[in-house]
């Protein structure tokens, strides 16, 4: 491969290339700038672009790369982050003009973490605004007429068009499975406290995720194993012990597979409908004992409770700039947060007992199986830049936080991705890892976008 092409590495086998001293970090930023370059202007996934920065680390780790002096798992590999990741000395706008100029004085855990693990951050990429659902101008690299999804649509479009090997979104409810997934693209959320999100701006303070975008299973345990672990700043996180998920991935066996098709089913479209068939016959075949598994009866009201904890908390987040600078805030946010503040108390509360209640009841769905397994969208990514999504099929997962992932599983007759999703118990992600590279493997999805013209 020629160092021009290196775009198309993978994370992995960028840091396996950087340790073998056959690749420098240089050369990897330049060939993902060059790409940036040629489809930016079509694209928009980035806000901010360090190009000076990310230059002179990767010079900086080059040469301590060749005197064999690594910093860490993701050394010399650069990253994107959604613009909602606290970044010292480098302007987060929460796709805001309330934020426009805002350049936060320290990084979100997230961000330390990564530099930390040798992480290059590459720049800052498009959100909706605030991470709700005002959409952000990026397009889809498969076909540039169609949504990339939202909230973390500029991450996910950069990773699937090759501007970078891996980046950061957030979940509060579709919001790194659902662009995933209509970018043909590994998408990532793991279990609600897994992964610290100080500072990192909230929507939601009980729904929050951090969310992992990668094109492989793979990279994105790489990347976990970084991010995990307990962060006294960060008040919903776990003490729970931090496995080694690459180890995890080792040694693969087929998984025991709960499949939904209650409600997903019913509302996908055909397309969807046929790949989910088509995907459950050869894992199937392969090994994987697929068994049709049922919804608690709490699941009915699991949307609408949802949406109520999201909009009162929002509104929470919002209300004192909200009065002062309501003209700022976009057609969609603004009436969420509006809607928000007339949420009474005695119906938050009863959001939170549904929410406690379908936990537990999904928990025990789970007992019998690695992973539930459906649709990871109702269908193939929207036409037109108006919507980013319906997230049905992922807020469920994001509502009761446990860990889930999206993998890309086929395309339509348009030639737009599709994907399967599938939920593990908490904390048990080396599960959901091990299960989702087993059906990566036996899937072999094996496509990406043409360039856009």
């Amino acid at each position: 491969m020629r160092f021009t092409d290196a775009f198309k590495l993978t994370l992995s086998e960028a840091s396996r290339l950087i340790r073998a001293n056959e690749l420098s970090p240089t050369e990897l930023l330049e060939s993902l700038l060059q790409r940036i370059d040629r489809l930016e202007p079509k694209l928009e996934a980035w806000v901010t672009i360090d190009r000076d920065g990310a230059m002179a680390t990767a010079k900086r780790y080059s040469k301590e790369a060749a005197e064999g002096r690594l910093r860490g798992p993701l050394h010399g590999i650069p990253v994107g982050l959604k613009d909602i990741f606290y970044t010292k000395g480098l302007k987060t706008t929460a796709g805001s003009k309330i934020l426009a100029d805002f350049v936060p004085a320290y990084d979100a855990t997230t961000v330390s973490r990564l530099k930390e693990a040798g992480a290059i951050i590459l720049g800052k990429t498009e959100t909706t605004e605030f991470a709700s659902f005002d959409p952000a101008p990026t397009r889809n690299p498969w076909n540039t007429d169609h949504t990339p999804g939202g909230s973390s649509s500029g991450s996910a479009a950069a990773v699937s068009s090759g501007m970078c090997p891996a980046a950061l979104g957030s979940q509060t409810g579709g919001s790194t499975l659902r662009p995933a997934a209509y970018c043909g693209i590994v998408g990532l959320k793991p279990t609600y406290g897994r992964v610290s999100r100080f500072g990192v701006y909230p929507l939601s303070w009980c729904l929050d995720h951090v969310g992992i975008l990668t094109r492989t299973v793979e990279d994105a345990s790489v990347l976990l194993e970084v991010l995990a672990g307990h962060d006294p700043k960060d008040t919903a996180s776990s003490i729970l012990t931090v496995p080694s998920y690459r180890r995890a991935l080792d040694s693969l066996s087929p998984p025991e597979l709960g499949l939904l098709r209650e409600f997903f089913y019913d509302n996908a479209s055909v397309e969807v409908r046929e790949n989910l068939e088509e995907v459950t016959e050869r894992l199937g075949k392969a090994g994987a004992e697929v068994v049709e598994a049922r919804l608690p009866k709490s699941f009915a009201v699991v949307h609408a409770a949802h949406r109520t904890l999201m909009i009162a908390e929002a509104a929470a987040v919002h209300e004192e700039t909200f009065r002062t600078r309501m003209a700022d805030y976009r057609v969609k946010l603004r009436g969420m947060i509006a809607a928000g503040l007339l949420v009474p108390a005695s119906t938050y509360l009863k959001a939170q007992r549904i929410r406690s209640q379908f936990t537990r009841e999904i928990a025990v769905a789970l007992k019998r199986f690695d992973c539930l397994m459906m649709p990871a969208t109702s269908g193939p990514a929207p036409r037109g830049l108006e919507s980013t999504g319906d997230p049905a099929f992922n807020s469920p997962w994001s509502f009761c936080g446990f860990p889930s992932i999206a993998v890309p599983s086929g395309l339509t007759k348009d030639g737009l991705p599709l994907g399967i999703q599938l939920v593990g118990r908490p904390f048990e992600e080396e599960v959901v890892l091990g299960a989702a590279r087993w059906c990566e493997r036996i899937i072999g999805f094996g496509h990406g976008p043409h360039d856009p013209k």
